[in-house]
């Protein structure tokens, strides 16, 4: 069929159909509160079977919790715990910090601090606690940690603190195995910094206030068989309440399955075969005319 197909025609394919990824892709990144646990907790189980008895708590702000849907990250959806209000993250990069540590200064578009004022305020923390059977091996899901204090804040005091602590061990790790953290992800303000971390300066076109964030991550922990679990989830703000970080779980990857790798969406692919139709036709189009103008 495709060798049939005009050069005409085939442009046609590819232009509609990128112009419906590219609806796709614009949809806004959008968060709304909720720190409901029950709505926290169904909104992160994928794949749990072997475990059961799952219980969970929110203690925090309750606008410090919410879900969130587009986001720029490369999630989906999920939840999200931050140390100001979760609904001020979407949204255009107005104010960058650039690389000049100034805690009472900093150029910033997202800073909430929490009653009672200073860093005692701005704790949130999701504890889930489940039961794991003598078949669950590990658990598993994804994450993405952001904050308004990268870049000048790197290599500095100030801080903010993120863990993902199953059974008593912080296992929020980087790709090279060392802790997730603002220090090390950037070790320095002007550079360089870990290839798991992602720069948002201020500009046209950013979709979140955060100033930066990392790739996708993935949380991997070994299971105390035939015993009780316990997964705690905390980011708080450290030395002061200024300035929000926050931490982002894909929805549906909490469970004993690892992540698969990701495959371009429908959309893309449609994109990418209608791009080689096209390519096809112009070539075999092509070839034609150079035969008949031979002749």
């Amino acid at each position: 069929m495709l060798k049939n197909l005009s050069i005409a025609t085939a442009a046609a394919c590819v232009s509609i159909v990128l112009g419906t990824h590219r609806a796709a892709i614009a949809a806004t990144f959008t968060v709304t509160q909720e720190n409901n646990p029950t709505n926290l907790l169904n909104a992160l189980l994928g794949e749990t079977t072997g475990l059961s008895n799952f219980t969970v708590t929110a203690n925090g702000n309750a606008e410090a919790f919410g879900l969130f849907s587009n986001d720029p990250f490369g999630l989906s959806s999920g939840i999200v715990l931050s140390t100001g209000r979760v609904v001020d993250i979407p949204g255009e990069n107005t104010e960058d910090g650039g690389i000049v540590p100034d805690v009472f200064n900093a150029p910033n578009d997202l800073s909430t601090d929490f009653s009672p004022d200073g860093a005692s305020g701005d704790s949130t923390t999701l504890n889930i606690s489940f039961d794991a059977d003598g078949t669950a091996e590990k658990l598993f899901f994804q994450y993405v940690f952001g904050s308004e204090e990268f870049k000048e804040f790197g290599g500095s005091q100030f801080n903010d603190s993120f863990t993902l602590t199953l059974n008593g061990v912080n296992l929020a790790l980087l790709s090279n195995g060392n802790l997730v953290t603002i220090n090390n992800l950037v070790p320095n303000p002007s550079g360089s910094f870990n290839p798991d971390y992602i720069n948002n300066p201020a500009g046209t076109g950013t979709e979140t206030k955060l100033d930066g964030f990392t790739k996708v991550l993935t949380f991997e922990g070994l299971l105390n068989k035939n015993a009780t679990n316990f997964l705690t989830i905390n980011i708080q703000d450290v030395g002061d309440g200024l300035l929000d970080s926050a931490v982002f779980i894909k929805g549906q990857s909490l469970g004993i399955r690892p992540p698969v790798e990701q495959v371009p969406e429908p959309n893309t692919m449609l994109a990418i075969l209608a791009l080689g139709a096209l390519s096809t036709v112009s070539w075999k189009q092509k070839r034609h005319n150079k035969s008949t103008s031979q002749v």
